[in-house]
């Protein structure tokens, strides 16, 4: 029988199938048809799945973070198993606190899947190492981006003090509204960089505050030459010059307001043109078309993350793409700067078996890294 499955597969037309029968039908197909059977006749069929939640069984199916206090020796192999990090946020603490740490913007997500060697391994965004620049990630209510910014954030404000990491935050839906009592959304003169942007007013006291920490930048080195690798330089030299992230949230919700709209992206274009200068963005959106992204600021960003897209956003945002399951949170795809796609499961900052939990756990940590 297992001889005769493989000639039959291309007869499946798995596009038409309703979900219920495709899994059924996958699930028959496995059990008769072995990945060791598949492997030894050179079929390389659909990958092991990535970690998904079963939500009554696995509520937190992938965690930044190891879990502070495993309850038993054996519980900590079990937990590396789900966590994209394999120490605890202490721990990453402690290293930060005692190692003179390098400028990196290579950021711990989640993991990818490479089908092709059947294999997953952790998802690593490079905000600064050419090609890579700006990242975009658009998805449907409550398909993950939020959280998935909450998990970016989260790993740089453990990893780097305030004077190795500065963050300004637009953040219209206060979904990131907790980082606020950081240092690292300070500027140089102590001025909070968080605004949900909801009045011109507002927006443009922001913008203001962000230019000056940018010509601050400037006008402290006017000779200096930039390219790759000078901010890493000027820390070996003990040159403060923290690296600079830019998150605009929800950028769609701008896209109303014309005076807004067009004030957001001069400010994006800017930092995404000033990544050699330790400056860096980010930009999540529930829509991607026209007028709520222009498309010369869509073209921007090399490094794109899509959750739960219907048919014509996955077009738009990666081309033709192979089928795939988004309808679990934090499930998605993404193209690097490469152009390989890859399908994702973005990790959550810290574990809880609720949004409403995760919520209070991430807060209560926020609250005493301020302090740390």
């Amino acid at each position: 029988m297992s001889n005769s499955l493989p000639r039959a597969l291309p007869g499946l037309n798995v596009a038409r199938m309703p979900q219920h029968l495709l899994t059924a039908t996958i699930e028959r197909i496995s059990a008769a048809y072995s990945r060791e059977d598949a492997l030894r006749d050179d079929i390389h069929y659909w990958p092991p799945p990535l970690p998904t939640p079963d939500m009554i069984h696995a509520p937190d199916p992938l965690v930044l973070f190891l879990p502070e206090q495993p309850a038993i020796s054996f519980q900590r192999q079990a937990d590396e198993r789900r966590s994209v990090i394999p120490m605890t946020m202490h721990e990453i603490l402690e290293r930060r606190s005692r190692e003179q740490l390098k400028p990196s913007m290579q950021i711990p997500l989640g993991l990818l899947d490479k089908p092709e060697i059947l294999q997953s391994n952790p998802l690593l965004v490079d905000l600064h190492a050419a090609p890579g620049g700006p990242l975009l990630i658009v998805g449907a209510a409550h398909s993950g981006k939020a959280t998935a910014l909450q998990t970016l954030l989260f790993w740089l404000v453990s990893r780097f003090l305030p004077e190795q990491l500065r963050c300004a935050i637009i953040d219209p839906l206060h979904e990131l509204d907790f980082f606020q009592e950081l240092p690292h959304l300070r500027a140089s003169d102590g001025t909070l960089m968080w605004t949900d942007g909801s009045s011109d007013e507002k927006l443009n006291q922001f913008i203001a505050t962000f230019n000056n920490e940018f010509l601050r930048r400037r006008e402290a080195y006017p000779y200096q030459r930039w390219n790759e690798t000078t901010l890493a330089q000027m820390w070996s030299q003990g040159l403060e010059m923290p690296q600079f992230l830019l998150i605009i949230s929800n950028y769609h919700t701008f896209s109303e307001r014309t005076g807004a709209a067009n004030a957001l992206k001069r400010l994006a274009l800017l930092t995404a043109e000033m990544r050699t200068m330790g400056m860096y963005l980010v930009v999540s959106s529930a829509e991607m078309s026209m007028p709520y992204l222009p498309p010369e600021l869509l073209s921007i960003f090399a490094t794109r993350i899509g959750l739960q897209l219907n048919e014509q956003q996955r077009f738009e945002l990666f081309g033709h793409t192979p089928l795939v399951s988004e309808h679990v949170p934090g499930r998605g795809l993404i193209v690097l700067p490469d152009r390989a796609l890859y399908q994702i499961q973005l990790a959550l900052p810290l574990p809880g078996a609720t949004e409403h939990q995760r919520y209070e756990a991430l807060k209560n940590e926020l609250q005493w890294l301020s302090r740390y």
